[in-house]
């Protein structure tokens, strides 16, 4: 169960936007809401919202709804994507000129186990209900690597318009993960460009001093606003529903088959 201590936005260098989760009421409510109604966020898979307090937002993917995207290893998500900023001339705007970075701080508690499972933030421009399917939304994530085993960050581009999601770049911190309370991630923009960096930073509070045990990005710069002029900040998370051995199902065939032919007794008699 991923656990979100904090989700915040920089916009050049003013805060836009923190969410430190300590409210006790889940996503889709946040700082942004109204007098009546939670305009914080837009929730997929709203079932994985399991427990908001004491500042963690604690996530249960699998009980999310089906991935859109069947080009990854996940079957079910989970995720809340902040409804300000389509339109340019709210101070929320997220566009060319501006300069960004989205935050996502996360427990180290609670890692992914196995491939498809995963936490991480977004800069999605990504908008259903302006018709907007999105194809160019990137998100760094922790994840299981399927080839070495290692718990790796991950950047992943999202196109839900050609069904597809390319991993771009990666790191193993599996050696690292001795110790470290919590990882931050981080998708970051310059004024006046379209290229987006993502970096990480890993940290243990109960050293003394400097409490970032290790950071690093993840290769390039990679390319936004294709066909939209905006970006939002989201959170995600991910999980794979089990697919049953093959020992479970000979014995749910064998109980069917049992169970058939009971009943034709019964018809026949």
């Amino acid at each position: 169960m991923p656990v979100l201590d904090e989700f915040w936005i920089l916009k050049g260098s003013t805060q836009i936007f923190r969410d430190s989760f300590n409210d006790g009421v889940l996503p889709p409510s946040g700082p942004d809401d109204g007098l009546f109604n939670p305009t914080t966020y837009s929730v997929f898979g709203p079932g994985g919202m399991t427990s908001e307090s004491a500042g963690k937002l604690t996530l249960t993917p699998s009980l999310g709804a089906p991935t859109v995207i069947t080009t990854t290893f996940a079957d079910v998500a989970t995720d809340g994507v902040r409804l300000q900023s389509t339109v340019p001339g709210n101070p929320n705007f997220l566009g060319v000129a501006n300069s960004f970075e989205i935050h996502g701080l996360f427990d180290m508690s609670s890692l992914p186990t196995i491939s498809g499972q995963s936490f991480g933030i977004r800069a999605t421009d990504r908008a259903t209900g302006i018709g907007n399917e999105g194809d160019n939304t990137y998100l760094i994530f922790v994840g299981m690597s399927n080839i070495t085993g290692d718990v790796t960050v991950f950047l992943r581009q999202l196109d839900f318009v050609n069904d597809l999601s390319p991993i771009l770049a990666s790191v193993s911190i599996q050696s690292l993960l001795t110790g470290a309370d919590q990882i931050e991630l981080i998708l970051a923009k310059a004024a006046n460009s379209n290229l987006l960096s993502a970096s990480y930073r890993l940290y243990d509070y109960d050293l003394s001093g400097d409490p970032i045990v290790s950071q690093g990005g993840l290769g390039e710069l990679y390319a936004l606003y294709n066909n939209e002029d905006y970006i939002r900040a989201q959170f995600s998370t991910t999980d794979r529903i089990p697919v049953p051995e093959p020992g479970t199902l000979a014995l749910l065939g064998l109980g069917l088959a049992a169970a058939y032919f009971v009943r034709r007794r019964r018809t026949s008699t």
